[in-house]
């Protein structure tokens, strides 16, 4: 959250927006709310935040644009699709935070958790979309195959896109030499 925060307000100053609806809507976005699966923490965080700025003593359209931020944050669900800079600014901050080095441990960290292989299949040898890996079969490898690898072209601004540029590289650097190491070519 604090990276995701930190990214935000880094994006927001770049791109000329309003710094404290994005700093807001980054601290709150995945807040923890009681009985919200993952697939539905952003409109259960938004809900939380629309319900707790008011007291913080934020005003009305700062809020309104807080709890559209956090709904349009998705990449898994894209419903509701950020239509405000801010908006831009935190998806674009949160999608950083999940590709480059932190991507690459974030993948391994999950994969392990959940008692997933590490890796089975090179990046080029995996399946289509529609034949995807399921449970322990599915890997960091496949995770950058199917969401890491396809975010930089959703992101929104251009201080994202560079700082994503940059992220991307490292990303397919690292999988190519994983690859190269588990097929003994390196």
């Amino acid at each position: 959250m604090l990276r995701v925060t930190r990214l935000g307000i880094r994006i927001a100053q770049a791109e000329s927006a309003d710094v404290e609806v994005v700093r807001a809507a980054a601290l709150l976005h995945d807040v923890p709310v009681a009985d919200a699966g993952r697939s539905a923490h952003h409109m259960a965080a938004a809900e939380f935040a629309a319900g707790y700025l008011p007291a913080a003593g934020m005003d009305p359209a700062r809020i309104e644009n807080v709890v559209h931020c956090i709904q349009a944050h998705r990449y898994r669900d894209r419903s509701i699709q950020p239509r405000t800079l801010e908006a831009k600014c935190l998806y674009d901050a949160d999608k950083l935070d999940s590709i480059g080095a932190i991507g690459v441990g974030r993948a391994f960290a999950h994969a392990g958790r959940h008692g997933n292989r590490l890796w089975n299949e090179t990046a080029a040898a995996a399946p289509p979309d529609d034949a995807k890996p399921e449970g322990r079969n599915y890997t960091p490898v496949h995770e950058f195959v199917y969401k890491l690898s396809r975010i930089l072209p959703t992101l929104h601004t251009q201080a994202a896109r560079r700082i994503g540029e940059e992220r991307h590289q490292f990303m397919r650097h690292f999988y190519e030499q994983l690859d190269a190491e588990m097929t003994s070519r390196n």
